[in-house]
């Protein structure tokens, strides 16, 4: 899809053909290549995994640890996807964590104080997250306030009324129906079943997309560039299944993986999402070539409202119950920091929910594996706040780069 912030790119320019990495041969193309810094990104996973592996003994790469890692992970998985939707159109999210905690304020006080139908407390939870994204998205748009200080107001506001309606004390323990969101396995063997579909589906996906470029007459790489590209999947594929060897695969990471799935095909493969990509680019080059602009921005507030839903939902099943006063703390703070590490720039037009999955587990690792070797919390947030500086760092040249062009 379009990801670039020089300018916007016509609705119907096929995607094989929106190429972010130069000209072919160009070493200063390097940096701006989804394909390379997506590789690079897996290979300081891997050394950070394989640091983890000695410093710990060999207790960090086991299918047990690995296992509550995506569990600790799925939170801030699950901000970071509407993160990189939002930051994509230059729209900032800080009341993340307060509208996640107020979600699940909601839901623990129809669930347990008011005795309600635990179906009929998600739905309604899902539309209080689906008001306050559209309440923050008409500031926005019709009143033409700052994104980031909408959020911010709403960050201090929607913690406010979640300590009103509580008190200040927790609401627990909500029903098992719940929590078994979070606590609940898909069986190994159903779960590896899942995993090799997915995996044959991502392979066939792939030769399709390589096939039909060859058939519009576009770039599309030689049968080795193709095996390449299907060599990740089938290694991760192959490390899943080891991972749930040990007792299956959480609800609460299938969850993470559905919705990442559903926003990825959106944003990649959907006129609406081909939108996004032109708004964040260049805004007045969109709203020229007849997109609107204000309707696109305000749609995409309403996806980060359905995204409160879902994560104060996890959240809440995920503790077992409604704590006002520290639920979601700093939760916008890491969905932006996943967001940023996995490429999406800050000025706009760029970004992937994949790459944004990526961050928050290279996040997920340090805090997990300086846990194991009970390294203080204060230099878990210095690391974390080390590999935000340098992704930022990266993209600022990576743009720099773009604007100069190569050199002849």
């Amino acid at each position: 899809m379009i990801e670039s912030n020089t300018g916007a790119t016509p609705l119907d320019t096929p995607v094989s053909a929106v190429s972010p990495a130069g000209p072919r041969g160009s070493w200063r193309g390097l940096l701006t290549s989804n394909s390379v810094r997506d590789s690079t990104l897996w290979l300081v996973i891997a050394t950070v995994w394989v640091f983890f592996y000695f410093s710990t003994e060999g207790s960090f790469l086991t299918p047990r640890n690995l296992v509550l890692l995506a569990l600790q992970t799925s939170i801030v998985s699950l901000a970071a996807i509407s993160a990189v939707m939002l930051i994509v159109t230059r729209n900032f999210d800080l009341s993340v964590g307060s509208a996640v905690a107020l979600v699940g304020v909601i839901v623990a006080l129809l669930t347990v104080r008011a005795d309600v139908n635990v179906l009929l407390a998600i739905t309604i939870a899902i539309a209080a997250g689906l008001v306050m994204g559209a309440w923050q998205g008409w500031w926005v748009t019709h009143m033409g306030v700052s994104s980031f200080i909408v959020t911010l107001a709403g960050m201090l506001y929607f913690r406010g009324i979640s300590m009103i309606a509580t008190n200040g004390a927790t609401v627990a323990p909500v029903p098992g129906s719940l929590t078994a969101l979070a606590t609940g396995f898909l069986s190994a063997a159903h779960a590896s079943l899942l995993i090799g579909v997915v995996a044959l589906i991502t392979c066939a996906i792939r030769v399709r997309s390589k096939r039909r470029s060859r058939a519009l007459g576009l770039p599309a790489g030689s049968t080795l560039e193709l095996v390449k590209s299907l060599a990740p999947v089938l290694a991760s594929a192959a490390v899943a299944l080891w991972i749930v060897s040990w007792q299956g695969v959480p609800y609460l990471v299938l969850l993470v993986a559905g919705c990442a799935i559903v926003a990825e095909v959106v944003m990649r493969h959907t006129t609406f999402g081909v939108m996004l990509y032109a708004v964040g680019g260049n805004p007045e080059a969109a709203r020229l070539s007849g997109i609107p602009v204000q309707r696109v921005i305000f749609q995409n507030f309403l996806i980060a409202g359905l995204a409160y839903g879902i994560t104060g939902i996890a959240l809440t099943a995920r503790v077992s119950g409604a704590v006002a006063g520290s639920a979601g703390l700093f939760l916008e703070l890491d969905a932006i920091a996943a967001a940023i590490i996995g490429g999406t720039s800050l000025a706009g037009g760029k970004g992937r929910v994949f790459g944004a999955l990526a961050g928050a587990l290279l996040m997920g690792s340090l805090n997990n594996g300086m846990s194991l070797m009970n390294v203080p919390t204060f230099y878990q947030d210095t690391a974390r706040g080390a590999v935000l500086l340098l992704a930022v760092a990266i993209d600022q040249l990576s743009r720099r780069r773009t604007r100069i062009g190569p050199t002849r």
